[in-house]
């Protein structure tokens, strides 16, 4: 099964964030995603203009685990949960540990702050939904309650660890993780507290405690010393840059390693090898056929040297580039191979770019491509320019997870970020101006000039095919939505044929 999110990243990026899960009991489970980008004429974003290279560097692929699905409640009750398996690691922590114990401390401090985080994010999301009614009051105070509960039991235990004689750097490292939480506490109560004070709702009777608790948590960074956060002298930039710091460093935990090489590079070299000795067979050839029949210094034997070894050069260039113009059917531009902390191979994913001609598509992507147009045959007015960005994905999923050693955790995630920039360099001013006519009296308007990039996107899994389309709507000074377009025939899940896995 796959789980496909695309957001605006940045001014210029998209992200594509796509979770495979490891649903199968198999050796291998295999996906295939290929994504389409319809690109309008007018952008100028074609096979000449935009290299394989170009969208190598434009593209960014992140790979690692998703993060354990916990509720605040499951953490408090299940002893098997990250919060319980930490507090057990600090009471077993001998009063002098040595770099390993240390390192488990730390590796399971950086997991429970990441899932404590997805699960007060989870939780606060369900709890806004709940402000309609006097009943909702309780879900809020539970919020809080259990909150406080959890940071209880994990601030028992930091404390119980900051007792003990270990090197001030390590010691440090663990208490990252409790900085890291106490600015996603605070974040989270703020969403809340404003959401609660904009909306006509009976629980802002509790906004004063959710302040009082916001207040809590600035005392006790203050307290810490955490980033030299003072209430009364803020400094805003250092604090923005800090926190990112600490996400990047609580977040490492789940990121897996990483080796890129090129696809097939083997087989290519191998093919150059055999053309190089073909061209030199024919050169050689040529040069003892004439050599007997003309002999060795005759202007005869030495012209036909020449000539062979002019096509000798060709015969070697010719097979080579129709080796490379014809690789793209066999092999992938790019071979990823992802391993865990432990080194072992978790699964891998091959990437391959390429424009495509739109007479290639297959029916069902020509009928998403099309569905709600603007004009029924823009494709002939005007054309479109149409890349191809193809993944297939192997998970080993009797690997899956060895490292961190959870049983929430069953399945991986691709974070593929896409930058625009060089998209906007033929476009318009982001700007234009025209005239209509409204009550007998001519007005002069100014509007955004936009532009539309369309991705459509088609899903291989275990269980059958399925299609997505998206809107990306930017103008030169960047973007500013993602539309996601409908076609219900199309978007049902059509049974898989065993090629595609074979």
């Amino acid at each position: 099964m796959i789980k496909d999110i695309l957001k605006i990243h940045d001014k210029f990026s998209i992200e594509i964030k796509q979770s495979y899960y490891s649903l199968f009991k198999r050796k291998r489970s295999i996906y295939q995603v290929i994504t389409y980008l319809f690109i309008p004429n007018g952008l100028n974003i074609n096979s000449q203009t935009y290299k394989k290279d170009m969208f190598y560097q434009d593209s960014r692929v992140n790979i690692r685990y998703n993060t354990p699905e916990y509720t605040l409640l499951e953490l408090l009750s299940n002893y098997q949960s990250p919060l319980h398996r930490f507090i057990e690691k600090v009471e077993g922590l001998p009063n002098k540990a040595n770099k390993s114990q240390l390192a488990e401390i730390e590796t399971s401090g950086k997991i429970l702050a990441t899932v404590l985080s997805s699960a007060l994010r989870n939780s606060n999301r369900k709890t806004r939904k709940l402000c309609k009614n006097k009943a909702s009051i309780e879900s809020v105070n539970a919020f809080l309650e259990n909150i406080k509960r959890v940071l209880e039991l994990y601030r028992s235990a930091l404390n119980q660890l900051s007792e003990y004689e270990i090197e001030t750097r390590k010691k440090n490292q663990v208490f990252f993780g409790d900085e890291y939480i106490s600015n996603t506490v605070e974040h989270q109560l703020l969403i809340l507290h404003n959401y609660i004070l904009r909306s006509p709702s009976p629980c802002q009777v509790v906004l004063q405690n959710i302040l009082s608790f916001i207040r809590e948590e600035q005392r006790y960074k203050e307290k810490r010393y955490y980033g030299g956060v003072s209430l009364e002298n803020m400094n805003h930039e250092f604090i923005i840059y800090k926190r990112s710091q600490l996400k990047k460093y609580v977040d490492s935990i789940f990121f897996l390693n990483k080796n890129i090489r090129k696809d097939g590079a083997i087989a290519e070299q191998t093919v150059f090898a055999f053309a190089a000795g073909l061209a030199m067979l024919f050169s050689t050839g040529v040069a003892f056929y004439y050599q007997q029949k003309y002999g060795n210094f005759t202007s005869t034997f030495f012209v036909a040297l020449v000539l062979s070894y002019m096509l000798k050069d060709r015969i070697k260039s010719l097979i080579g580039n129709l080796f490379i113009s014809r690789a793209h059917s066999f092999y992938f531009d790019y071979k990823i191979d992802i391993s865990n902390a432990n080194k072992h191979k978790v699964g891998s994913i091959r990437e391959n770019f390429r424009f495509v001609p739109f007479n290639k598509l297959g029916p069902k992507i020509k009928a998403f491509r099309f569905t709600d147009r603007t004009l029924h045959s823009e494709d002939d007015l005007f054309g479109e320019h149409i890349i191809q960005y193809k993944k297939k994905i192997v998970i080993n999923p009797k690997k899956l997870g060895q490292d961190l050693k959870d049983e929430h955790l069953n399945s991986i995630v691709d974070i593929t970020r896409f930058n625009l920039f060089r998209f906007t360099y033929n476009m318009d001013n982001p700007k234009k101006s025209y005239f209509f006519v409204k009550d007998g009296e001519l007005i002069k308007s100014e509007e955004d000039r936009v532009y539309h990039i369309n991705i459509v996107q088609k899903f291989y899994t275990e269980s059958g095919i399925e299609f997505k389309r998206y809107r990306v709507v930017l103008n030169r000074d960047g973007i500013k939505r993602i539309e996601k377009v409908k076609n219900d025939e199309l978007s049902r899940v059509f049974p898989r044929k065993k090629s595609w896995f074979a």
